[in-house]
Order: structure tokens, then C-alpha cells, then sequence
């Protein structure tokens, strides 16, 4: 013999020719029409099909010696009324070992594929624990979470893990064919903002529920469950979601800088996903014709759309999780974002505290030595030293300059982080020239007027100290409501003398700017 042929049927039925001699037939009957085609009869499809009943069969065959230089020809044959898309069988050379191969490497992929639908199952539940540990949970991540773990039960279902398991004997889960995808659209319509996903949930909901009653009731009743209606109707609502999210996109703001940043990295992650996700597959089927034109375009002719909506929706399923993930990375950096701003502003509410209360203890100390001042200079006045009595009187009154300047502003917040400030900048002889012309009240909130002035003017005071001492040094803050707008201005000498001049970044510093944002 030579070499052996091989192809897999799925609920078909086949003849192969060798030139114009018949090597195999599924069907009994030899007779054939003026066109040379088998016209099979229900009795022959149902021969066919209880062989068959398991879903999938194998068939080989050895070709003669002579094969070599002769005419192969296949013809495929469907039952007018088949469920599923129809393809023509395409066989395969091979050796007694090839089969074998073939199954482990099909049986292989089936496995991967299932274990990365776990791994999905787990990552979409594990961001769902996340959002609750974060105190920003989403219900709608479940949904998505919901959807990898059918897709998992799938695969476990047609994969050799769960034939020699016993699971399909054990439980039949071709009753989820079709509504697998459910979790995933009712995921994307609830991420829409506009009206129209009320009405497509309530279509995603009532088309569940009709094919759960319909399909069992068929069981019921002992019929086989059609499941045309099905591909269909998952076309409509593939279709229909298309439309909600094409609405949603031609009526955004297209001012907002941030919504063209994420249409930018979409269209860049769909791209790249559906290049992926078809090479693959046209990888798998040979080539470009006989992925789409002998697969998906040629089942969609003939009003078969499963397979069509079943790569559409992988693609989807897998930008959409691509997009979640993205979102809970955003969202970690802008809550750690956040808690150092919060640190910071913290920082300086401890720092403004403790210049405040040494300020205070100054105060205090140095009224409570007023009195024995005052009874020095009477005692040096009534010796009649006068010129003694004036230089006391000028150190008293340099002891006088390094008290706090008291007020600066009505506002009382302004008032003591500048008095903060100014103060210290004082005492190390730099001049401060200030005008801070603001209300007792401000509509701005103390945690972040805090934070604001005390970067101000910290950057200036320490800007000042690293000038040389012998130079002119001063800080010139000025403040002023104007309707509704708080006109700040802050300039150093150090700034007028280096101007464009940055501060180096310290640990533990560096989030003063991003803490006025």
C-alpha cells in the first residue's frame, strides 16, 4: 500500500475518488444523478449520524501504490438541515504515526487553550478582590470574570480532560452554546453612558432566557435542540452592540484630550489583538482562502454566523480585557499618586504645627522676661546712665525683631504658614517684602491653600539660603482676591539672579508640585 489519508468528520458525510475509481463513501448506495453527486436520503444521514454521535470521528484510509500522478478528488456532503456552519473536509497525508501525532497536538492546544482561560477566570476575579480591598469595586467585573470561566468550562468540556474524565457523560454543557457570550455583551452594554443600554440589556436578558426555555423544553420533550435561531441571534446583538458603541463614539466630547489618548491606545490594541488572534488561525487553517473564504465567508452565505461572532467576540473578549487591566494600572498609579499627595500634605501640616508652636513658646518666653527688662531699664534710669540705658534699650529691641511679625493677613491659614515662612526667613537676614491682601475667608480648602503656600515659599526661603550672605537677598510674596480668581506671586532673589534654575530633588521630597495639582 502507499500512503494513508486521513481527515475529520463532523456531522457530514464523505466520498473520495481516485481519478474515476470510488475509494470511500460514507453512504450504502453507489447510484448516482446525470451530475454525478449522491442524492443521500434520510435513511443514510441517519446511519451517518449515529455513527457520528459523538461529535467527531476520525477516518482513514490507505491510498494504492499508484496514487502517485493521479486526480484526488473529495466531495463533502451536508445534511440540508445541519446545525452548525458548514465546511468541506480537507484530508491529509500521514503514517500509521501521524494520527497519533495529530491527536496530541490537537488534544495539546485544546489543553493550553483551557488553561488559559483558568488563568483568565482567576486574573478577572482577582482584579474584582482588588477593586473591594481598594474600596472601588465593580460589580461588572464579575461579568467579564463570569464569561472566562463558561469559555474554561468549554474548552474542559472538548478537551481529553474532560472525555476520560467522564464530564461529558456527567454533565452536558452544549445546553450553554450561544449564551456563553451573554456575561461579555451585558458587560461592554454596561459600560455604556448613553440611554441605549437600558433597552440592549433588557435584549441581552430576554434572548437568555427564551433559549433557556426553549432548549429545555426540547429536551423535555425528547428534540433535538436546533440551534440556528441561536448564530442569528447572536449576530443581531453583535450588531446591535457594534451600533451603541459607534453612537457612543460620534456623540463624545471630542474636546477632552484624555478620551483621544484612550482612542489612540484602543485602535492600537484592537489592531494588534485582531492581527494576532487571525494569524493564528490562518496559520492553523493553511491560508488565507480557506480561513475566510472556505470558513467564515462561506458559512456566513449560507446564513451560518457562529463562527463569524465567535472571532469577533474572542477579539473583543480579549481588548476588553486588556482595557481592564490597563484601567486597574491607572487607577493603582493614581491612588498611589494620591497617597503622596496626602503624605505630603501631611508633612506640612505637621511642619507648619511645630513652626507654630515654637513661634508661640518665643512669644511667650519672651514676654515673660518683659518684666524683669522693664525693672532693669528703671533701675540704669534712675542711676541716671543714660547712654547705658540706650544700648539696653537696643538690644531689647533686637531681641524684639526675631519675634514672630504677628500678622500678615486677615486670613488666619495665610496668616501662620506665612508668618512661618517670613519669620524664618527674618531671622536668617534675608528681606521679605509681602502684600497679602486676601479675605477672611477663601472658597479654597485649607489642606490645599496649605499645601500650596508652604511649597511657595519653602522653595523661595531655601532658594535665598543657598545665595552667599554678603548678597542681596529678599523674598517679595504678594496675594490679592480679583472675583473669583486668588492671584498668587512669589519672587526670590535667587530666581531673579538664576532665573530658569531648578531644585534638585531630595529623598523624601519632589511632590510639592504635584501636590498643588
Amino acid at each position: 500500500m502507499g500512503a494513508e489519508l486521513q481527515w475529520m468528520s463532523y456531522q457530514d458525510g464523505v466520498e473520495v475518488f481516485l481519478d474515476d475509481e470510488l475509494l470511500h463513501s460514507d453512504f450504502p448506495q453507489t447510484e448516482r444523478e446525470t451530475d454525478g453527486f449522491l442524492r443521500p436520503t434520510g435513511v443514510d444521514w441517519n446511519r451517518i449520524l449515529k455513527n457520528q454521535r459523538s461529535g467527531r470521528i476520525t477516518v482513514r484510509m490507505n491510498l494504492p501504490a499508484d496514487y502517485q500522478g493521479r486526480r484526488l478528488s473529495v466531495t463533502t456532503y451536508f445534511p440540508e438541515d445541519r446545525e452548525f456552519q458548514r465546511v468541506p473536509e480537507y484530508p491529509s497525508f500521514g503514517t500509521e504515526y501521524s494520527g497519533m501525532a495529530e491527536y496530541v497536538v490537537s488534544a495539546f492546544k485544546e489543553d493550553v487553550a483551557m488553561v488559559v482561560y483558568a488563568l483568565l477566570t482567576i486574573l478577572t476575579a482577582g482584579i474584582f478582590l482588588l477593586d473591594i480591598h481598594n474600596n472601588d469595586a465593580d460589580g461588572k467585573t464579575l461579568l467579564l470574570c463570569l464569561y472566562f470561566a463558561l469559555q474554561f468550562l468549554n474548552w474542559l468540556y472538548d478537551s481529553p480532560v474532560g472525555y476520560y474524565s467522564e464530564l461529558r457523560s456527567r454533565l452536558d454543557l452544549s445546553f450553554l452554546y450561544g449564551i456563553y457570550i451573554a456575561p461579555l455583551y451585558l458587560y461592554l452594554v454596561l459600560r455604556l453612558k448613553k440611554w441605549w443600554k437600558y433597552p440592549l440589556c433588557a435584549g441581552i436578558g430576554i434572548w437568555v432566557i427564551y433559549e433557556c426555555v426553549r432548549r429545555f423544553l426540547n429536551v423535555r420533550q425528547g428534540l433535538i435542540v436546533n440551534y440556528g435561531y441561536t448564530g442569528r441571534a447572536m449576530f443581531v446583538l453583535l450588531l446591535a452592540l457594534a451600533a451603541a458603541y459607534a453612537a457612543e463614539w460620534l456623540t463624545r466630547d471630542r474636546r477632552n484630550s484624555v478620551d483621544r489618548k484612550n482612542a489612540i491606545f484602543y485602535g492600537l490594541t484592537v489592531a494588534a489583538v485582531t492581527f494576532i488572534y487571525l494569524f493564528s488561525k490562518i496559520r492553523a487553517a493553511g491560508s488565507v482562502s480557506r480561513y475566510f473564504l472556505d470558513g467564515i465567508l462561506a458559512s456566513v452565505s449560507m446564513g451560518y454566523y457562529e463562527s463569524f461572532v465567535n472571532v469577533v467576540t474572542s477579539i473583543v473578549s480579549y481588548v476588553t480585557l486588556i482595557a481592564v487591566v490597563a484601567e486597574v494600572i491607572r487607577r493603582t498609579v493614581q491612588t498611589r499618586r494620591t497617597m503622596d499627595i496626602l503624605r505630603e500634605r501631611e508633612r506640612q501640616s505637621v511642619e507648619n504645627y511645630h513652626h507654630l508652636l515654637a513661634a508661640q513658646e518665643a512669644t511667650g518666653a519672651l514676654r515673660h522676661e518683659m518684666r524683669h527688662h522693664f525693672n532693669a531699664l528703671a533701675g540704669i534710669l534712675d542711676s541716671g546712665d543714660v547712654k547705658r540705658a540706650s544700648d539696653y534699650v537696643a538690644a531689647v529691641a533686637g531681641e524684639f525683631e526675631q519675634l514672630p511679625a504677628g500678622y500678615y493677613s486677615r486670613n488666619m491659614l495665610v496668616n501662620v504658614i506665612a508668618g512661618t515662612y517670613l519669620d524664618q526667613a527674618r531671622a536668617l537676614g534675608i528681606r521679605t517684602d509681602y502684600r497679602l491682601n486676601v479675605p477672611a475667608d477663601l472658597n479654597i480648602a485649607d489642606e490645599d491653600l496649605s499645601v500650596f503656600l508652604s511649597n511657595m515659599l519653602q522653595n523661595a526661603l531655601e532658594a535665598c539660603q543657598k545665595m552667599n550672605p554678603d548678597e542681596e537677598r529678599y523674598i517679595r510674596t504678594e496675594m490679592h482676591l480679583q472675583g473669583n480668581f486668588l492671584f498668587v506671586k512669589c519672587v526670590n532673589s535667587a530666581s531673579e539672579k538664576f532665573p530658569g534654575s531648578v531644585q534638585e530633588k531630595k529623598a523624601g521630597h519632589g511632590y510639592g508640585l504635584t501636590a498643588l495639582l
